[in-house]
């Protein structure tokens, strides 16, 4: 199910470049409607000699994209070729000026960005999974500046990868892991020295 802010952001889009498709497929969006709510509509409810096809398909991806089976490339084919401007004059959101660099992705998406970083640290030898028992955690030190220290899911989002990748950081000695009760921390200047200084030298 895609967020509000994802809806509104392609609402926007279709809204500006309002040929009959794109009104269309706002107008299914806006409504919140199904796949099935498409079907009764734009079929159902339409005489066989008025049925248009290419108007249901395109309602029907937009319900689609709405339950977040499809990206918002494949409802908007175009919207690759879109620039920053092109979104702020559409009142898109999530598109922020050229200086910000910011860009909204979905969830899918994000999680095929994520596989991708993955693969290019094994493929240049900073990542390797971990073998059981090889990156046990030492015990947290009494005088450990807690400002510092990250538990391991927030480590893991700072530097965009998985908690495999970051065990095998441990395990390979590039950085400490420390244990404190159920939690697994690290060092976010270990973090910025170690890892993302090697990163930015590839």
């Amino acid at each position: 199910m895609r967020t509000k802010n994802e809806i509104n952001q392609a609402v926007a889009i279709l809204t500006r470049k309002a040929d009959r498709l794109s009104l269309v497929q706002a107008e299914v969006l806006q409504g919140s409607m199904t796949e099935q709510q498409v079907f009764q509509k734009y079929v159902m409810e339409v005489a066989e000699e008025n049925r248009d096809e290419v108007v249901f398909f395109a309602a029907r991806d937009a319900a689609r994209f709405s339950a977040g089976h499809i990206g918002l490339e494949e409802l908007i084919p175009d919207v690759q070729n879109m620039t920053a401007a092109d979104f702020a004059a559409a009142g898109a959101l999530g598109v922020v000026d050229e200086e910000s660099d910011t860009i909204m992705l979905s969830r899918k998406e994000f999680n095929c960005l994520l596989a991708r970083i993955e693969r290019l640290e094994h493929w240049t030898g900073l990542r390797r999974k971990a073998a059981p028992g090889d990156c046990t955690p030492l015990p947290l030190p009494e005088d450990a500046d807690m400002d510092d220290l990250m538990k391991q899911n927030e480590a893991c989002r700072y530097l965009s990868c998985g908690k495999n990748t970051i065990k095998g950081y441990a395990s390979r000695g590039l950085v400490h892991s420390y244990k404190k009760g159920k939690f697994t921390y690290y060092s976010r200047r270990e973090l910025d020295k170690k890892i993302r200084k090697l990163r930015d030298t590839l």
